[in-house]
């Protein structure tokens, strides 16, 4: 139990006995300033006190108020009691990350789903910070992980920093989401929640004390909570969901108790949500700092210019969109223009602008796609996502809009992309030849046998490295040109992502939005196409192709090393 919290127990304690013996009649000596001035303000506000009870005297504590008092009329109120050191601001509950949506959002099932993604996280984030350390891929238990990452890392440090924060987004992202699906369904449990976390079938008071108990003042928390506004939930931050009705807000935040090996808790604070003005003028702000860095520009030469145009097109499409709706939300205020003060120093001015002026184009495609798609909606929030946070191989968003249409949030997410001209080959993707077939791509069978002839040939120098790809690229073509649509439709999806991709030409000033999940076109097969090495699939009459080209991981020095696929997409847009 940590100091506040038994500091807390001790007052309550402490009320409900100096409580009780004013209610026997009995003379109250030998007590606290702070203990007489709360049992004085409860005779006050109740006069009428005919028995107290302590939530100590329950089988379970936490799930009752601290005292319920016994009015002569019959009547019972809930009592909640806060023992603050001054100013401080109180800390409403303290909440366990794999305990929490039960306790308070009465969802065993949320739980157990939530725990599962948790114990998966959990495990990734402690490998991700042993490879700091050691080479190998640990397969240990959760249990010997937690001991090896210890030995390394008693206390947080630079170095593993980024695997906290990645860590704690990802529980936040994948609550938010189970959050969004309750709400969607029927959000009783979100506004049970609310009641529980607010205290609102409770008389909530605060004692707070100074000069170590030698000064004290009581008073009653109250909350402007109308039972007509509706309750409805946000982000914040990297790590922050938000609960509120109306002003009144309460935050929930994703923490780890001390070091990298402690429990996760959940950190609660009382919050006032701005007010639609103030949101336009944090933006404005936000808008201003932006718009500055583009008119300083300075350049700095770099080598890798084409990752800095594709940073500062995300920073610039972000930018367009708030700079179009003034009133959403932001999860992340300073993201999108550190973002740009990062990476436009890079960015030949004349290419910078083009990139801005492009994402209004952007901008105005994007509106037209969620415009034909639902018709009337709003954007509640916006948010870009860092690359590094990505773990799913089918996400590839960088940038997600929450919306909310008829009562419900739905959410979008956009992989941003920005190319010079209008028939340009991205990378995508680098899956393992032992992969592309199987069921994570376009589940058709594997190549593993013809993989294993080119290596014998190849280690018996019968073949040499071009003929060992001529050889796989051969038969992966022969595969393909053999699968039903729906299957090349899976693998091309794996492949391209399930985000939806928007395009910015800025050297042309547009731009297209494309979605993979339904490629509504017949998909062909050219067999070792433009080159032996190569298998390409196109479709939307040739506007969009996807090369498949058979490489080795390693250079030919090393001789043979594992098979990998670099895949391509390359897009023609008519004009």
């Amino acid at each position: 139990m940590n100091i506040s919290r038994k500091i807390g127990d001790l007052h309550v304690k402490s009320v409900y006995h100096t409580l009780r013996e004013y209610l026997k009649g009995n003379s109250i000596q030998d007590i606290s300033d702070t203990t007489k001035k709360t049992v004085d303000y409860l005779v006050q506000r109740y006069p009428n006190i005919k028995e107290v009870y302590s939530k100590f005297e329950t089988e379970k504590p936490d799930l009752n108020p601290d005292l319920l008092l016994i009015l002569d009329n019959g009547k019972e109120e809930k009592i909640n009691l806060f023992y603050i050191n001054g100013k401080n601001p109180i800390q409403p509950k303290n909440l366990g990350a794999k305990s929490f949506l039960e306790k308070y959002f009465l969802s065993q099932k949320m739980q157990l789903v939530f725990n599962n993604y948790f114990t998966q996280e959990y495990d990734f984030y402690l490998k991700s910070i042993l490879k700091t350390k050691e080479n190998e891929d640990s397969y240990d238990q959760t249990v010997e992980l937690r001991k090896k990452v210890k030995s390394y890392y008693p206390s947080f440090t630079p170095e593993i920093n980024p695997f906290r924060q990645k860590f704690l987004f990802c529980l936040r992202e994948y609550c938010f989401k189970l959050l969004k699906e309750e709400y969607n369904e029927v959000n009783d449990s979100i506004q049970h929640a609310f009641k529980e976390f607010f205290m609102l079938d409770s008389t909530v008071i605060i004692t707070r004390y100074y000069n170590k108990n030698k000064s004290s003042y009581v008073e009653e928390l109250t909350f402007n909570v109308d039972s007509e506004n509706e309750i409805n939930i946000y982000k914040i931050g990297n790590d922050t969901i938000g609960i509120r009705c109306g002003e009144e807000a309460l935050t929930i935040r994703f923490k780890f108790e001390s070091s990298p090996t402690s429990s996760v808790k959940l950190a609660t604070s009382y919050k006032k949500f701005p007010s639609a003005e103030s949101i336009v003028g944090k933006n404005k702000r936000t808008i201003s700092k932006f718009e500055s860095i583009i008119n300083n520009h300075e350049l700095i030469k770099a080598k890798n210019i084409s990752n800095a145009i594709g940073k500062c097109n995300e920073a610039m499409i972000y930018y367009q969109l708030l700079k179009n709706n003034l009133e959403i939300n932001q999860v992340d205020p300073n993201e999108y223009w550190t973002m740009l003060d990062r990476y436009s120093p890079i960015v030949p001015f004349k290419d910078l602008l083009a990139l801005q002026q492009a994402s209004i184009t952007t901008i105005h495609k994007l509106n037209e796609y969620l415009k034909n798609k639902y018709g009337v909606y709003k954007i509640d929030s916006i948010q870009l996502v860092p690359d590094s946070y990505l773990k799913d191989r089918l996400n590839t968003a960088d940038l997600q809009l929450i919306l909310f249409i008829d009562n419900k949030y739905i959410e979008e997410a956009f992989s941003l992309k920005a190319l010079s001209t209008k028939s340009t080959t991205l990378n995508v993707k680098n899956p393992g030849i032992g992969q592309i077939l199987g069921p994570q791509y376009f589940d058709i069978g594997d190549l593993s046998n013809v993989v294993s002839e080119a290596k014998n040939l190849f280690l018996q120098g019968m073949i040499d490295h071009q003929n060992s790809l001529k050889k796989v690229s051969e038969k992966l073509g022969e595969q393909l040109a053999l699968a039903a649509q729906v299957k090349l439709r899976k693998g091309v999806q794996s492949i391209l992502g399930n985000s939806i991709v928007v395009l910015t030409f800025y050297k042309h000033n547009d731009s297209k939005v494309l979605e993979y999940n339904d490629v509504d076109s017949e998909i062909f097969i050219l067999k070792q196409h433009p080159r032996p090495t190569h298998t390409t699939l196109y479709w939307n009459d040739k506007q969009e192709e996807l090369s498949l080209r058979v490489k080795f991981s390693g250079g030919q020095s090393k001789g043979w090393s594992s098979l990998k696929l670099a895949c391509g997409f390359k897009i023609s847009i008519k004009d």
